[in-house]
């Protein structure tokens, strides 16, 4: 029994290991923000914030042209939320973002996130017909299918657009605009992910390893009768 009892032990000791290390703040639930001023301008930053959380990408029509070639740079830019650099996927030229001339800026995330939010400033290009358009942020599940989206309401000022779901159900936001006759730059993305998720899942697997173990394992560690003879 003594045997068992300290098993027992040993058992949860490793399970309140394990939950403490998925709690941690630092390590998965701290809100995420990335300003990409950390790099040179014209820093190809597809895959510089994966330590982070997060993987760029352009999509669109346009990110196969050669000016493009489907990268994401760090970009020098004048005005911008948080100098010097915003995100977008032009390398020379004005460091904008729209989505027929340029393709759409795509953050995919290594975990599911709850909230996501960027910093746009939307320009009108010359127009003729007076049309307006805004930046615009989508967010997409596991499936591919839009969850939220947010679309600012100002021109030539910066707004945060926040898009959010009940649960850790954004696997990837795209940035761009609603129309043809605007550019957008974009600049400081955050996430966070809601760690009560997590919390259900570490009780429940803890619950799990205990009846597995209380059920096939007890009977190794209850003392056996001695052999006659």
């Amino acid at each position: 029994m003594c045997a068992f009892i300290r098993s027992g032990l040993k058992l949860v000791a490793v399970f309140l290991a394990f939950a403490a290390t998925c709690a941690s703040p630092s390590i998965a639930f701290a809100l995420t923000t990335i300003n990409f001023d950390d790099v040179a301008d014209k820093t190809d930053i597809r895959t510089r914030y994966q330590p982070q959380g997060v993987t760029l990408s352009c999509d669109g029509a346009a990110c196969s042209a050669p000016s493009i070639a489907n990268a994401i740079y760090a970009r020098a830019t004048t005005p911008t939320a948080s100098p010097p650099n915003s995100v977008t996927p032009i390398k020379n030229g004005f460091p904008d973002v729209a989505d027929a001339l340029t393709g759409r800026v795509v953050a995919r995330f290594s975990s599911p996130v709850k909230t996501v939010s960027i910093d746009a400033r939307a320009v009108l290009v010359p127009e003729p017909l007076n049309q307006t358009a805004y930046a615009n942020i989508t967010a997409y599940d596991a499936a591919d299918a839009i969850v939220a989206s947010a679309t600012g309401t100002q021109l030539n000022a910066v707004e945060k657009l926040t898009v959010s779901t009940s649960g850790n159900n954004i696997t990837k936001v795209t940035l761009g605009v609603t129309g043809p006759v605007a550019v957008a730059v974009f600049d400081n993305l955050q996430f966070d992910s809601d760690p009560m998720l997590l919390w259900v899942m570490i009780i429940t697997f803890f619950i799990i390893g205990v009846i597995v173990y209380l059920f096939f394992f007890r009977k190794k560690d209850l003392p056996r009768p001695p052999r006659a003879g």
